[in-house]
């Protein structure tokens, strides 16, 4: 798995460098299946969010984003992920010699069907970056898929 997670990092690393492929920042609840048969390759912020926890760098990082208005009663990812940014500090360059970081984003979309958190997330990064933020509203409860649904 470790050699798998680096493949992915690294293919995304030099996607950004060589400007060959388009990233696309997906949560967790996708739609990473859209996204990756449409040609982008996808990263999950939640998962840096992870990273960033397990790495006991999240304690450092939180405050970053408080101080800017983002409660602390709110998603550790998505605090600890913008502190991160706001330090230039990640994971990632540690443990992936040559990547400074999560890739930048050509878009970013999340799904309406996860919590409210990843749409302020996700329209943080968006003004950052100056990319589009799209949000997916899914169907919840689907019996059959009918015509309708597709």
């Amino acid at each position: 798995m470790k050699e798998i997670m680096e493949l992915h990092f690294r293919e995304m690393d030099e996607a950004v460098k060589t400007r060959s492929r388009k990233i696309a920042w997906c949560t967790s609840v996708g739609p990473a299946e859209l996204l990756r048969a449409a040609g982008f390759l996808v990263f999950f912020p939640e998962n840096h969010g992870a990273m960033l926890g397990t790495t006991r760098m999240a304690t450092d990082l939180i405050p970053l984003a408080n101080a800017l208005g983002y409660s602390p009663d709110i998603c550790s990812y998505l605090t600890s992920d913008i502190g991160s940014y706001l330090k230039g500090e990640s994971p990632l360059s540690k443990a992936y010699p040559g990547i400074s970081g999560p890739p930048r984003p050509d878009v970013l979309v999340y799904n309406t069907n996860q919590c409210r958190d990843v749409q302020d997330w996700f329209y943080f990064y968006a003004r950052e970056f100056k990319v589009p933020v799209l949000g997916i509203q899914t169907h919840r409860g689907v019996g059959e898929i009918t015509r309708a649904h597709i």
